[in-house]
This record gives structure tokens, C-alpha cells and sequence, in this order.
């Protein structure tokens, strides 16, 4: 799915996995990461970017503090 401005979204349908779920679960993980890996490849501006681990921080600058409620 991608937003296009001002217009809306752009949604395309796939066809079906073939032998999903396989029975292995780490080969599974592997192929659903793999398929949302291209995806934001395609599109990157178009992934929310929100998990700390996909940031760069400055040397030595302290993590900013974050309140939880």
C-alpha cells in the first residue's frame, strides 16, 4: 500500500503465497521479512521509521528521555 498525496491510497494485491506456512518457522520468518524488505526498498519514504534500532544518533549524544503514561 502506498499514500499518494492528496489523491488517496495505492493498494496491490498479490497472489497468494505458495507452501506458507511451510512448517518451519525460521525459513517462514525469513521469506515474510525478505517480502517486506523489497517492499521498503521500493518505497522507503513510505515506512514508518519509528523503531530506535533504524536511527543514527551523533557519537556521544544521549538518547532522549521518553515518558510512558
Amino acid at each position: 500500500m502506498q499514500r499518494i498525496a492528496d489523491q488517496g491510497y495505492k493498494i496491490i494485491l498479490q497472489p497468494a503465497l505458495e507452501n506458507f506456512p511451510s512448517g518451519d518457522n525460521v525459513q517462514d520468518a525469513l521469506r515474510m521479512n525478505q517480502l517486506i524488505e523489497e517492499q521498503v526498498r521500493n518505497a522507503p519514504e513510505q515506512y514508518l521509521w519509528v523503531h530506535r534500532r533504524f536511527k543514527t544518533r551523533p557519537v556521544n549524544e544521549q538518547l532522549p528521555l521518553i515518558k510512558y503514561q
